[in-house]
């Protein structure tokens, strides 16, 4: 039986040992040349979410690894933002944006900002922008001497979730219905419960939503009526 146990234990342990797996890869900041070092994410293991949709689990790193930025001008974006060509112009406007943050700390979730700020400026999908600050978000979830600027990068989600529905950009009905939810659920975080309530209810009222959307928005919504805003979950 003590045979049993210490296998199953270096079996259990092996899986989480390997749960996380990245792969470094160097890029060129488009803007200075600087070299930046990404940690591409191979693979993880996923015990569900919170309600935020942020993955829960053996997953490392993987949000601080999915945004990076130029350790010189501040440049950030995903890897594939640093790999892409940017014009004379649109250089020049990012740049620009840039100085802004000569002298301001940037950690992971400052990084997730920048990256929707230049994203807006190139006029990049509400829905690509939307997704940055909302992993910015996460980067804060337990950071109660940020609750203002958490709140601020969920506002910021919400605020382009609601361009991307009003723009068409989600072709599927029942994904419009998820992120309903999810405007709804930023809303309950950043304690207007009014609106939260009413995109809870317009996910609800979606007949195209999928089915294990019926339980957790009713419940989101629960909260809101309560005025509950809590961001741990």
């Amino acid at each position: 039986m003590k045979k049993l146990f210490i296998l199953f234990g270096i079996y259990f342990w092996s899986l989480f040992a390997d749960a996380h797996t990245c792969e470094p890869q160097k890029v060129k900041c488009p803007m200075d040349g600087t070299k930046v070092e990404f940690c591409v994410t191979r693979s993880m293991t996923v015990f569900g979410s919170f309600y935020d949709f942020q993955k829960k689990g053996a997953i490392g790193n993987h949000y601080e690894e999915l945004i990076n930025s130029c350790p010189k001008c501040h440049f950030s974006g995903y890897i594939s933002d640093f790999k892409r060509k940017y014009s004379k112009e649109q250089k020049s406007k990012i740049l620009e944006l840039l100085k802004k943050y000569d002298n301001v700390k940037i950690d992971d979730a400052k990084e997730c900002e920048i990256a929707g700020e230049i994203k807006e400026l190139l006029g990049a999908p509400n829905d690509k922008i939307a997704n940055c600050y909302l992993i910015g978000s996460y980067l804060v979830r337990y950071d109660t001497t940020r609750t203002a600027y958490r709140k601020l990068l969920q506002t910021k989600t919400l605020t382009y979730l609601k361009k991307a529905i009003k723009a068409n950009e989600y072709k599927d009905p029942s994904v419009v219905a998820t992120v309903y939810y999810l405007i709804g659920e930023m809303y309950r975080r950043t304690s207007d419960f009014k609106n939260a309530i009413l995109y809870f209810e317009l996910a609800l009222s979606n007949k195209e939503k999928e089915d294990w959307l019926e339980k957790i928005a009713n419940k989101q919504k629960e909260l809101a009526v309560k005025k509950d805003d809590d961001n741990t979950i």
